[in-house]
């Protein structure tokens, strides 16, 4: 019964979180959806005005085009000898090729030659006519293009401008309700795709700043307001774009129009019907989620059994080595080890750094020699398996002979890549067969036993006897061989390799080992390893071992091996792409927060900033928590050493942690060694972060006016070195002997069920004992259920040379930062792509009250440099053209440009990433996201950096 009701609370707890998520997103949704509608106004704006200026750029080209071409035509009158036959030939021909080349702006040419006047017209149907009239039409009507040359000559164009523009224009994008217009000797026409259904008529104030503008040369982008066919007015937004016409210089300008309305049509209902979709999926999410929790237990049963099998199956694997006395072994293209199993030292007697230092690159040692000699040779003859006999010492001086079988591994182009192999002691076998070649009873006794197929030959290669142990499927066929030669039945591909292992085992009286493959209907496709060596003086024998088995073994190991590979690497990327992925949002959801606090706030206001504070830097340290995990895990974590004095930053670890205590009445004491009130030098960071942990794992786990005591205690450890041990006590609800043991192990949780009272990603416990190990102490638990427990680390520190630390900057307060712009007068370059990005921090620089400058790629900001003086420049990692490395090297290069700030921003927080990012030649690295405080104090430090410069 009461197990019943437990479950129903539980069941309503998950309800109530699930009602508060949806409502939390709601909120999310329409603050998303102002946002996406002020940046689609901008967009389309934005597409509006370049629309404008790429059709006015295309007509004024056209013009400029027929200007050049009217100039030629009359050059060409010039230096011409015009005859009767030319008259007739030559001129309708270069008159025909001006009409052809601008159809769509003149239709009739004039030609005075003195004399006489020619007249040449082009008709709608394309009909070529030439005639001879008694003058040249007047100029001054206004559609007539005069051009005059030195000797007399002229040339008169009737030009159709308004039709040229129309046909023009019209292969570009109209807005639905807008229109196109050409605004020609101060008079305004509209050639627009429905300038000939209704009459529109822009109001007189707004035409009247159109024109000033364009007889000044200045394009410009206006709120209008027009009337269409009597109907109420309507309010929209123009952009033109002016340009020069004809040799007077005709000021003339193109302009398009659009309703404001249509600017953001379809936004509404798109977003609508995508919001309320994704709320649905919350809500299936949640439910999802709590059928889910129920069968987590089981999944986790079954997770345990699979790790159980798999355990087995390693340890008969390391149980196989054992019993055949050998080891694995891998090594790349060079002959260098690059792995080898812990029985190596087993096997040879020496330890596994002599096996590695043998093979490296230099060595002289006679058995490794001999080995990389064999190898060379297998890979000039693209042999894909190396079997290889060679004799060494073991470290007890012990000879023992060893077999190295190896699988050689080249890419697709036929390279090599490396290779992996076993080494096995077969010195008893070596042994045995010496006896065998001694005796033949000796051999005969124990070929009776052998499970391998033997032939034995003459010196040239026939066949005198075989045995088989155990393999009746391959009796019939090997009783055929009988009185042939190898070169008679054995496979034709492998004919020259396996005759040339049978003449060098006689004529060396060594063993040669080559691997085949045989086919037989019965048996399939097996491989075989053949060792030929001599029996006698006038006998030759061979053992052919079944390796198929091996060789699928060996496979499998291989694909193992690269899916473990493969693996890693798609974790590596996964968890670099998850972070950026999730810190880029976050960079605009925790800036916006931290601008939103600085406003003026009721009291149930602040609440929820503070829910969506603390949820997201909740999130922020999740993210963290599992990439340094991953970093430990992969050994890529490095040390930082500062100095720093231990008293000071446990104070400051307290006193982060010291609200909370108070929030749960738990009195949080300090006992600190006299003797820790000095300078040290270590990781600082680390050693906060296990404090940090230690200490609010304590926190958290201690009810409500329970104890919380932190030690730190100093150990003398040489003249240079010390210890320093921590210890944080807490009077919590402690920890079983079943649990403890794992409690350092990565995502542990001693309560895992859906109804546990404490939350959290069970890696803080499994960081603070990789980093204490890493610092050179170990992290120690000791602990009793309902009693509390003692968590203790120790790290191993040395004394530091400074007599005082640098004084650290101040706190900002809200006021500081409202007044930095004016305070600390900044020349500012903002290098963003983002526009949620570019957003957030042109609020933010708003709110410090700084002005700035915008480039949408690296390219820009470079080229903005070029032109302009700055004294920071915030420069986006990845960005579209030229990234932001590529645009700071470049930056770099510039003379005078060496000594300018450049600041880094990215959601990459490898510290790989951020150090690659100051080896490129940036000053400094903000992660995303970027809070407001830590840049406002970034840009304070370089301010006064770079005013001291400009002092000295």
């Amino acid at each position: 019964m009461e197990k019943k009701i437990f479950e129903r609370s539980n069941y309503k707890l998950t309800a109530v979180v699930g009602g508060i998520l949806i409502l939390l997103v709601v909120s999310i949704g329409i603050s998303f959806f102002n946002a996406l509608y002020e940046s689609q106004l901008s967009t389309r704006k934005e597409f509006l005005n370049k629309q404008t200026e790429l059709a006015a750029r295309g007509i004024e080209f056209e013009l400029i085009r027929f200007q050049e071409e009217t100039r030629t035509f009359l050059n060409y009158l010039e230096n011409t000898d015009w005859d009767q036959n030319k008259v007739r030939q030559d001129l309708p021909l270069a008159a025909r090729r001006t009409f052809i080349a601008f159809p769509s702006i003149i239709d009739t040419i004039w030609v005075d030659l003195g004399d006489s006047v020619m007249r040449y017209t082009i008709t709608s149907r394309n009909d070529f006519i030439q005639s001879t009239v008694q003058g040249i039409p007047d100029s001054k009507a206004g559609k007539y293009q005069v051009i005059e040359g030195n000797s007399g000559l002229k040339t008169v164009y009737s030009y159709d401008l308004l039709g040229f523009a129309r046909e023009f224009v019209s292969n570009f994008y109209q807005t639905p309700g807008g229109s196109k217009y050409l605004l020609f000797n101060n008079q305004l026409f509209d050639i627009g795709a429905a300038s000939s259904v209704t009459e529109r008529k822009i109001q007189d104030s707004d035409l009247q700043r159109i024109r000033e503008d364009i007889s000044l040369g200045l394009k410009g982008f206006y709120q209008i307001t027009w009337n269409e066919g009597g109907e109420a007015d309507i309010d929209g937004v123009l952009a033109q774009y002016p340009f020069r016409f004809g040799y007077g210089d005709i000021p003339a300008s193109l302009a398009f129009s659009a309703p404001v309305q249509s600017l953001t049509s379809g936004l509404y209902s798109t977003y609508f019907y995508l919001f309320i979709g994704i709320v649905f999926l919350l809500i299936g999410s949640i439910l999802f989620f709590v059928i889910s929790i129920k069968n987590s237990l089981e999944i986790t049963k079954n997770k345990e059994a699979s790790l159980i099998e798999i355990s087995e199956l390693f340890e008969q694997q390391n149980l196989l080595l054992k019993e055949l006395r050998g080891f694995v072994f891998f090594h790349n293209y060079k002959g260098e080890i690059s792995r080898i199993s812990e029985e190596v030292e087993e096997v040879l007697g020496h330890p596994k750094k002599s096996f590695v230092t043998a093979f490296q690159d230099g060595s002289q040692h006679p058995a490794a020699l001999q080995v990389k000699e064999e190898i060379l040779k297998a890979i000039a003859e693209k042999k894909e398996y190396v079997n290889i006999e060679t004799d060494v010492i073991r470290a007890d001086n012990k000879k023992i002979r060893l077999r190295i079988f190896e699988k050689l591994m080249y890419d697709e182009l036929g390279r090599f890549n490396g290779g992996m192999g076993i080494c096995t002691d077969i010195t008893e076998q070596y042994q045995s067969e010496k006896e065998i070649i001694e005796s033949e009873n000796r051999l005969r006794a124990l070929i009776n036993n052998l499970p391998d197929v033997i032939f034995i030959y003459d010196n040239e290669g026939k066949v005198l006897d075989f045995h088989i142990q155990g393999r009746e499927n391959l009796l019939e066929p090997a009783s055929h061989t009988l009185g042939k030669k190898l070169e008679e039945f054995v496979p034709q591909d492998q004919l020259n390799e396996i005759l040339s292992a049978f003449r060098q085992a006689r004529k060396t009286g060594k063993i040669q080992t080559i691997n085949s493959v045989w086919k037989d209907e019965k048996e399939g496709v097996r491989h075989y390893e053949m060792r030929f060596f001599p029996l006698d003086q006038s006998q030759m024998i061979s053992i052919a071992k079944d390796i198929t088995s091996q060789k699928i073994w060996e496979n499998g190991l291989m694909e193992a091996m690269n899916a473990a590979d493969m693996a890693s690497k798609a974790k590596s990327e996964f968890l670099a792409n998850m972070s950026h992925e999730i810190r880029t949002p976050m960079n605009g959801l925790l800036g916006i927060i931290d601008l939103l606090e600085s406003t003026n706030l009721n009291k149930i206001q602040k609440q929820y900033v503070d829910i969506i504070k603390n949820s997201g830097n909740s999130l922020l340290t999740i993210i963290r928590d599992i990439l340094d995990y991953s970093k430990i895990e992969s050994g890529k974590i490095e040390i930082h050493t500062t100095a720093f004095n231990p008293l000071d930053e446990l104070k400051a670890q307290v006193e982060i942690l010291i609200g909370i205590a108070k929030k749960k009445s738990i009195s949080l004491d300090l006992k600190i060694d006299p003797k820790a009130d000095l300078i040290l030098e270590g990781d600082r960071g680390k050693i906060n972060q296990v404090l940090l942990n230690l200490i609010g794992n304590a926190l958290k786990f201690t009810p409500e006016k329970g104890k919380v005591s932190v030690h730190m205690d100093l150990e003398e450890f040489s003249e240079e070195l010390v210890y320093l041990h921590y210890v944080v006590e807490d009077t919590g609800i402690g920890i079983s002997e079943e649990h403890l043991k794992h409690l350092t192990e990565p995502f542990y949780q001693v309560e895992s069920s859906n109804t546990r009272a404490y939350q959290g990603t069970g890696l803080g416990l499994a960081i603070a004992k990789k980093v204490a190990e890493l610092l050179g102490g170990e992290l120690v638990i000791r602990s009793q259920l309902g009693k509390g427990s003692v968590f203790g680390f120790s790290v191993l520190l040395k004394r530091s040379t400074d007599a005082f630390l640098k004084s650290s900057s101040r706190d900002l307060t809200w006021r500081d930062i409202r007044e930095m712009g004016a305070v600390f007068p900044l020349r500012i370059l903002l290098a963003e792509d983002n526009e949620l990005n570019l957003q957030l921090m042109k609020l933010m620089f708003q709110q410090l009250g700084f002005a700035f400058e915008v480039a949408k790629n690296g390219q820009e900001a470079l080229d903005m440099v070029k032109s302009h003086e700055f004294d920071v420049v915030l420069m986006d990692v990845q960005m579209p053209i030229m990234n932001g490395l590529e645009a700071t090297v470049a930056i770099r290069e510039l003379p005078d440009r060496k000594d300018l700030i450049i600041i880094g921003l990215s959601a990459n927080v490898f510290e790989e990433d951020q150090q690659k990012a100051l080896d490129m030649g940036m000053d400094d690295y903000l992660t995303k996201p970027i809070r407001l405080a830590v840049l406002a104090d970034k840009l304070e430090f370089y301010f006064r950096k770079v005013r001291g410069k400009s002092v000295s």
